[in-house]
C-alpha cells in the first residue's frame, strides 16, 4: 500500500489536506467553505461522503467547514483531540460525530496516527501518518518545532511543513500591531522561512526525500520567497536535490504518491 498526499487549501485563508492510504481517506483540517472542499474532493475523486477529518486545532482557518460537512454527510467522522473535542462541539458539530483521542497511537482505517504535540497559542497538535511502512509528517501552526516533534517523524517520507513567514516582512508590515508581530514571531506563534529553512535541512540529514511547505501568511511571505529561501539552506548543504513545494492557499498542489 502507498500514501498519497494533496494539498487542497493551505494558508492563513484556510487549510485542508487530503490523505489517502489503503482504502482509508483522510482530511486534516476542514478550514474553507464547506462547497469549496466538496469541489476539491471531486477532482480527486475521493468519497467525502464517509472521509475522515482529523483536526489539528479549534481556529476557524482549520475548521470553517467542518460543521456544515458533518451536517450534509452522516458518514463523516471527526477526529479532536481531547484538549480540543469541546471547541468543536461549541461550532456545532454534534458530539457524537466526534472520536475524542489523547496523546497516544490510533487507527484510521488502513492508516496509523500518532499525534506531534506542537507549540501554539492554543493547543495544537501535528500528525505522523503511516500507511504500507510509509510515512507522512504534517507539523503546521507552531512557533518553534520541539525536539520531540522532530526526532519522532525524522523517519518519514514526505514532510509538510508550515513555513509561514519572512522575518524581514512581518517587522516591516505597517498593517500589523507590535503585539501581534510578537504573537506570529514568538515561540508560540508560526515558523518563520528561517526557522523552517532549518528544520528541512535536519529533515534531509536523516533521509527525508520530500517536503511540502505550508501555511504561508498571505501579508507576510510569497511563494517563491518561501521557496528560495529553503532550498538556498538545502542546496548549499547538498540537498538541493530534494523534493520541495510549495503549497497554494487555492490551488490544488498535485496529488503526490508515496511507494
Amino acid at each position: 500500500m502507498s500514501l498519497k498526499i494533496c494539498s487542497l487549501f493551505s494558508g492563513s485563508t484556510g487549510n485542508c489536506t487530503f490523505v489517502e492510504g489503503g482504502g482509508t481517506q483522510i482530511l486534516i483540517d476542514a478550514g474553507v467553505n464547506a462547497c469549496r472542499i466538496e469541489k476539491a474532493l471531486k477532482v480527486l475523486g475521493a468519497e467525502i461522503e464517509n472521509i475522515n477529518i482529523l483536526v489539528t486545532h479549534r481556529h476557524s482557518d482549520h475548521i470553517a467547514g467542518l460543521n456544515a460537512l458533518t451536517k450534509k454527510y452522516e458518514g463523516i467522522t471527526v477526529y479532536a483531540h481531547s484538549e480540543t473535542a469541546d471547541d468543536i462541539v461549541k461550532t456545532g458539530v454534534k458530539p457524537e460525530r466526534i472520536k475524542v483521542f489523547g496523546d497516544a497511537d490510533f487507527y484510521v482505517g488502513d492508516i496509523t496516527v500518532s499525534p506531534v504535540p506542537l507549540s501554539h497559542d492554543v493547543y495544537c497538535v501535528g500528525f505522523a501518518l503511516v500507511c504500507g511502512g510509509k510515512k507522512i509528517a504534517y507539523l503546521t501552526d507552531t512557533g518553534v518545532l520541539p525536539e520531540y516533534a522532530l526526532n519522532s517523524t525524522l523517519d518519514s517520507d514526505l514532510v509538510m511543513i508550515e513555513c509561514n513567514h519572512s522575518t524581514e516582512l512581518l517587522a516591516a508590515n505597517k498593517n500589523y500591531s507590535y503585539p501581534l508581530k510578537k504573537r506570529i514571531a514568538g515561540l508560540r506563534g508560526h515558523l518563520s522561512n528561517a526557522d523552517c529553512a532549518a528544520a528541512l535541512l535536519k529533515y534531509a540529514r536523516a533521509g527525508v526525500g520530500h517536503f511540502i511547505l505550508a501555511h504561508l501568511s498571505r501579508e507576510n511571505n510569497y511563494p517563491e520567497l518561501a521557496y528560495s529561501e529553503c532550498y538556498e539552506v538545502l542546496d548549499s548543504a547538498g540537498y538541493g536535490g530534494v523534493g520541495l513545494t510549495v503549497a497554494l492557499p487555492d490551488k490544488l498542489s498535485g496529488l503526490m504518491e508515496i511507494v
